[in-house]
C-alpha cells in the first residue's frame, strides 16, 4: 500500500513539473514560485520545533520578491533589489514588537536555502536545462538508491549521524548513473557543450544533488520531523522533493550561460 501511495505521489509531482515545463517559461516560473512559497512555509513550521517564531508573511513576501527578480533576471537591479529586501527586513524588525531578534535568524537561512537556490530554476530560460536538472537530480538519487541497495557494503561513517544507510557504492553509483543519463540526454538534445564540460558539470551536480539530500536530512533531524510536509502522498512535502534540485540548479544555470 505504501509503495502504491509513493508511486501515485511521484507520478503527480512528475506530471505537474513536466506540464509546467512544456507549457513554457511563464508557467514554469509561476509553478516554481508557488512551490517555493510552500517550501518556505514548510521550513518555517519545522523551525517552530526549535522554538523559533519566524514571521511567515514577511518571509513569504521576500521569497516572492526574489522569484520576481529572477523572472526578469536584470543584473542592473539585482543588487538594488537585495539591498531593498534587507532594508525591508530591518524596518520590520524595528516596528514589529511581536518578534524578538532571534526569530529573524531562521528567516535569513530560509531565504538563502530555499529562495536564492530555487530561483535559479526560474533563471534557466532554456527548457533543455530544466529537463537536465530533473535528469541529474532524480537520476542521481535513483541510481544512488538502487546501487546502494544492491551493492552497498561500505557505510559512509562521517555522515552516519545524518543518514546511516548511505554507502560509498551508492554515492559513486549516483554520480556514474547521472553522468551516463545526462551524456545520453545532452547528445540527443544537441546541447552545445563539449563532452568533457558535460561530464565535469554532471559530476559536480550529482555530488551536490546528494549533498542537498543530506542537508535536508540534517535539517529534519535537528527539527525532529520525519518529512517537511504531507502535500505529496508517500513523499512528504515540496521541500522533500526539491531538496536535491536546490543545489543542482545554480550549477546548471552557470552551464547554460557559458
Amino acid at each position: 500500500m505504501n509503495l502504491i501511495k509513493r508511486l501515485f505521489g511521484g507520478l503527480i509531482i512528475l506530471a505537474v513539473l513536466l506540464s509546467i515545463t512544456f507549457l513554457g517559461h511563464p508557467y514554469l516560473s509561476l509553478g516554481v514560485t508557488i512551490f517555493s512559497i510552500i517550501a518556505v512555509k514548510e521550513l518555517i513550521n519545522a523551525f517552530k520545533n526549535l522554538g523559533f517564531n519566524t514571521p511567515i508573511l514577511l518571509t513569504m513576501a521576500l521569497d516572492l520578491l526574489l522569484m520576481v527578480e529572477a523572472y526578469f533576471n536584470d543584473k542592473k537591479y539585482s543588487i538594488i533589489s537585495f539591498a531593498l529586501l534587507l532594508m525591508l527586513v530591518f524596518i520590520y524588525m524595528i516596528f514589529n514588537k511581536k518578534y524578538v531578534f532571534s526569530d529573524f535568524l531562521p528567516m535569513f537561512f530560509i531565504i538563502a536555502y530555499v529562495s536564492l537556490l530555487m530561483s535559479n530554476m526560474i533563471r534557466l530560460r532554456d527548457p533543455r536545462y530544466i529537463f537536465m536538472l530533473y535528469i541529474i537530480a532524480w537520476g542521481s538519487d535513483t541510481c544512488a538508491y538502487l546501487v546502494g541497495s544492491i551493492f552497498g557494503k561500505h557505510k559512509i561513517r562521517s555522515i552516519s549521524h545524518i543518514s546511516p544507510n548511505k554507502t560509498v557504492e551508492g554515492f559513486l553509483g549516483g554520480i556514474v548513473g547521472a553522468t551516463i543519463l545526462n551524456l545520453f540526454y545532452s547528445n540527443m538534445m544537441n546541447i552545445s557543450h563539449n563532452t568533457l564540460i558535460i561530464i565535469l558539470f554532471t559530476i559536480v551536480s550529482a555530488i551536490l544533488s546528494q549533498i542537498g539530500d543530506l542537508i535536508a536530512s540534517y535539517i529534519k533531524r535537528q527539527c525532529k520531523v520525519k518529512d517537511f510536509g504531507n502535500l505529496i502522498p508517500g513523499h512528504g512535502g515540496i521541500l522533500d522533493r526539491f531538496d536535491s534540485m536546490l543545489f543542482v540548479s545554480p550549477i546548471l544555470y552557470l552551464l547554460s550561460i557559458l
